[in-house]
């Protein structure tokens, strides 16, 4: 990777030559380019080879996908969990059964918000900064989109843990990168880089994750800030996550929803968006479930207001 920097080529190009290379010779190494590898290999690590991942299951859209039933054997060992806890106590050093665990990291998790980067790409073409910081909140929204199937909490990573992954964009022939890595273990904090220069634009930040318990529910809290940087116009947008709040894990259905208020803020060009994900009200009404409201303002100027489903 010694000329990322200024190359374009995609990871999965570069180890399609490696690949290559190694099978010039009937896929067996000769003695000779077998110590040249081990010369190399005594320099650092190698790095694990990139495999795309074709299949994965997706829920379907809508309020549907955020209701879960949970059996009575799986809630008696909840139970018998949940019997040592206090309300209002963290979670984090809590050992959950792992059938309410989602089969992969929380590193991996994160990479949902960037699955429609290439919004990005078209963000950074727009002239104006109430263009840009429009099609920064659309990428933002698209990120709650992708959803794993189930109601279920990703696994703590562990010290040192990373993750890698990348997405091609056909339409400007570039890719871009990610890389998460767990950089604290108590309190858990997990750090994150997503890049793609030649469409010019670069993702940095860190989540302090948190879980409070309140009996029957509880909610996960991303403590942290992601810094959205448009590298051609040095211009950086700060933003904020909503909390997960998950009810009915006693008793009634284990619902999943998104509330709080975030914000997305470039100082540069004086651009201010506010996000307000709303739970559901005790009396429900017609499309009362994912709701946002927000407001768009440059300087002391309402822009625009923002109101739908998430």
């Amino acid at each position: 990777m010694e000329h990322d920097g200024s190359s374009d080529k995609s990871e999965r190009e570069t180890h399609d030559d490696w690949d290559t290379t190694g099978n010039d010779n009937g896929g067996r190494l000769t003695e000779e380019s077998d110590m040249e590898q081990s010369d190399e290999m005594s320099l650092g690590p190698l790095a694990t080879a990139y495999v795309e991942q074709n299949a994965e299951e997706i829920t379907e859209a809508g309020e549907f996908s955020q209701v879960e039933t949970v059996s009575e054997e799986n809630k008696g060992l909840i139970w018998s969990l949940l019997k040592q806890l206090r309300p209002g106590m963290d979670l984090s050093k809590v050992v959950l059964p792992t059938f309410i665990l989602e089969p992969r990291s929380f590193l991996d998790k994160l990479s949902d918000y960037y699955y429609h980067a290439d919004l990005l790409s078209q963000a950074s073409l727009e002239e104006s900064a109430y263009g840009r910081i429009k099609q920064v909140l659309r990428w933002y929204l698209s990120g709650f989109y992708k959803k794993p199937k189930g109601l279920k909490k990703p696994y703590n990573p562990i010290l040192g843990e990373t993750f890698r992954c990348c997405w091609l964009h056909p339409q400007t022939d570039s890719c871009t990168f990610y890389i998460a890595e767990q950089v604290s273990h108590h309190p858990p904090i997990s750090a994150f880089h997503v890049c793609n220069r030649k469409d010019g634009f670069c993702i940095s930040g860190s989540i302090l994750a948190k879980s409070k318990f309140y009996g029957n529910s509880l909610s996960a809290i991303l403590d942290g800030k992601a810094r959205l940087l448009f590298l051609s116009r040095d211009e950086e947008y700060v933003i904020t996550m909503p909390y997960a709040h998950c009810k009915g894990i006693l008793y009634g259905t284990m619902t999943l929803e998104l509330g709080g208020k975030v914000t997305v803020e470039c100082k540069k060009t004086k651009c201010f968006a506010e996000l307000e994900f709303k739970l559901k009200p005790f009396l429900p009404y017609s499309g009362s479930v994912n709701q946002i409201s927000g407001k768009i303002v440059m300087g002391d100027e309402l822009m625009a207001t923002i109101d739908g489903h998430w």
